[in-house]
């Protein structure tokens, strides 16, 4: 039973992430906690340095956090968003990845990964997608900020569409206040959208699925104090994938030619740096043999190189 949601509330709730493969929950957070989350990440930088990683320019990640401060424990078992989970992934649901993402103010507005979607980038495997991500805003995100955007039904009923198929223009800009928790399928069709007058941007990431399941990422370790929490408020097997090493082949598997010596964070610059190149020919091969095509020559600049 929910302290936050009447069942109908939930049902309601859990039909419209069903429809349109995400959700967007104003008050998710509250203040003292957003006090709380952004002066963690503050500290975080300052004693880890290593453990953040620049992406691009204006684009810095936080990975791999959980190992050193329970800190954002209470942001990953968020009563109000597991309860919306429940109804939408189940009993069986299960902690995946937690990330922290910052994103400054640029000039640059090309700089930023296109339509896609997570998990698995290759359209043919699209059906092994199977995840939920909840991203948590601890900054006001207006209309002059950077946002996240999502193209609507692209988990399900619009599953076929090609993000390289998708206009530039297209999808919703999910604003809202500090606090805001959006929900959306890892399946669905989404991207970054930079704005030239933004704040810089701070949200709190994490991507839960079930238990059964392969897991998705292993950017992420799951602390012992974790897994071995009693918390009946908890789903029963939360932590299940702790020290799990069947990872699902995909963006979230370390590349097997890597040194096992390499940490989390130096693995995730290697992983970028080839994605970015390999972005690049991607792009350049699809101007060069579809360059009549306008739909395509627009859809193949949408990938930066940085991602």
């Amino acid at each position: 039973m929910s302290q936050f949601y009447t069942d109908k509330q939930l049902e309601q709730l859990a039909g419209e992430f069903d429809e349109q493969g995400f959700l967007r929950i104003e008050d998710a957070v509250d203040a003292d906690q957003l006090l709380h989350f952004n002066a963690a990440i503050d500290r975080h930088r300052l004693a880890f340095p290593d453990r953040w990683v620049e992406l691009s320019d204006s684009f810095c990640e936080g990975t791999n956090v959980l190992p050193d401060t329970a800190d954002f424990d209470e942001a990953i078992e968020n009563p109000r968003v597991l309860d919306i989970l429940r109804r939408i992934i189940g009993e069986e649901i299960t902690f995946e990845e937690f990330a922290i993402m910052l994103r400054e103010p640029t000039a640059n507005l090309d700089e930023i990964k296109g339509w896609h979607r997570d998990i698995v980038r290759e359209y043919d495997r699209r059906m092994e997608i199977d995840a939920v991500s909840v991203m948590v805003y601890l900054s006001d995100v207006t209309e002059r900020d950077h946002c996240f955007s999502i193209v609507p039904e692209t988990h399900n009923r619009l599953v076929d569409l090609d993000p390289l198929e998708v206009p530039l223009d297209a999808g919703v800009d999910v604003l809202g206040p500090a606090g805001t928790a959006v929900f959306f399928h890892a399946r669905a069709i989404h991207g970054g959208r930079l704005k030239p007058g933004s704040s810089q941007r701070r949200t709190l990431q994490s991507y839960y699925s079930r238990w059964r399941d392969q897991r998705t990422a292993e950017w992420s370790e799951i602390p012992e104090r974790l897994h071995g929490k009693s918390d009946p408020a908890l789903p029963p097997r939360f932590y299940a994938k702790w020290n799990e090493t069947n990872i699902l082949e995909g963006v979230g598997k370390r590349p097997a030619d890597l040194s096992p010596d390499l940490s989390i964070s130096e693995v995730i610059r290697e992983v970028q740096r080839r994605g970015s190149r390999e972005d690049v020919i991607s792009d350049t091969a699809v101007l060069r043999l579809r360059h009549d095509d306008a739909s395509v020559e627009r859809g193949a600049t949408w990938s930066s190189p940085s991602g």
